[in-house]
């Protein structure tokens, strides 16, 4: 076991200022379901989106003939015809600190295979950073663009957007409709809502008592009343869950903005022995202990986080279904 005691320097509590300089509590993982998202959105290569997203009329939505996928209580993902697009909103979490952790992933998975441009803009009336991201490669013609912006009284939003080159007009509309819409607003006019099963590599998962479960295509969650909780997350190769546990590890540290002692212990996921990091959080109303793991669980890249409830030290019930330690 290694371990190393880091005091941040930042205020021992759980709580950041909004832009209202109210303070309000901070969901722990809040920006951690959506790394997955936001990079394969931005970074993967997929299948080419149409080029042929004809304009909608006045009384016809953007999102007409999209899918809606939740992500978590976060916001939604779209696939449409024309383009890709997510929104997220994340309360208590400063713009600066969603727009430094996301910006940081996106360019460490990258590896250098994207141009990176920033500016600032308004989006919906709201001053937005924009981080626009294209290939080095002449043959890929699809371009992304992220923003962030602060929600007064609330916390920070994200909102993406994917399409071919000829489609950046599109884009451009796609972000300022999501950049003015209500907090945590029901998914878009005209759209196909998907629903999924909560299967981790290919087995079914169940919330326990007083947990509600949330699940998309390839990750879910379980999250319950006490504040523990589980993510998971399949990711497309195996070669990427060493990054994305440490993505993940770094973005949890910046939003939480309290000490912590770091560990790296011996786990297994659902039986499948790896090595996972512990985050002993040090809050001085009680202590919430983190964990962060990754490995190929039947053959499918799978990634966890687990958070404790309150001061509890036991594992979250939720948790033991995937996570042991023996």
């Amino acid at each position: 076991m290694r371990g190393l005691v880091r005091n941040t320097g930042r205020p021992a509590s759980c709580r950041e200022p909004t832009p209202s300089g109210k303070q309000v509590p901070l969901n722990l993982a809040s920006s951690l379901r959506l790394q997955l998202g936001l990079f394969l959105l931005l970074c993967t290569a997929g299948s080419s989106l149409s080029a042929h997203a004809g304009p909608s009329t006045p009384s016809e939505s953007l999102f007409t003939g999209c899918t809606a996928e939740l992500l978590g209580t976060e916001g939604w993902n779209y696939e449409c015809r024309g383009f890709s697009a997510i929104i997220s909103d994340h309360p208590g979490v400063s713009a600066e600190s969603l727009w430094e952790s996301s910006r940081r992933t996106f360019e460490g998975q990258a590896a250098g295979r994207m141009k990176f441009e920033e500016e600032s803009v308004t989006l919906a009336g709201r001053k937005a950073r924009i981080l626009r991201m294209s290939a080095k490669a002449s043959e890929d013609q699809e371009k992304s663009s992220f923003a962030v912006l602060s929600v007064e009284g609330k916390g920070g939003r994200r909102v993406l957007c994917k399409a071919a080159l000829e489609q950046q007009a599109l884009c451009g509309r796609v972000l300022e409709k999501l950049a003015g819409n209500g907090w945590r607003a029901a998914p878009e006019a005209g759209v196909t809502v998907k629903q999924s099963e909560a299967v981790l590599a290919g087995r079914e998962l169940s919330a326990p008592a007083g947990c509600k479960l949330l699940a998309g295509d390839g990750d879910g969650r379980i999250e319950c009343g006490d504040g523990s909780r589980l993510d998971w997350t399949h990711l497309p190769e195996a070669s990427r869950l060493k990054t994305f546990v440490r993505n993940g590890v770094e973005t949890f540290k910046d939003i939480v903005r309290v000490p912590y002692v770091e560990l790296r212990i011996p786990c297994a996921i659902d039986g499948v022995r790896t090595e996972c990091t512990h985050l002993r959080m040090l809050d001085p109303a009680g202590r919430r202990d983190v964990y962060f793991g990754a490995t190929e669980v039947r053959g499918v890249a799978t990634y966890i986080s687990c958070i404790s409830g309150g001061s509890s030290r036991e594992l979250p019930q939720a948790c033991q279904q995937v996570l042991s330690f023996r």
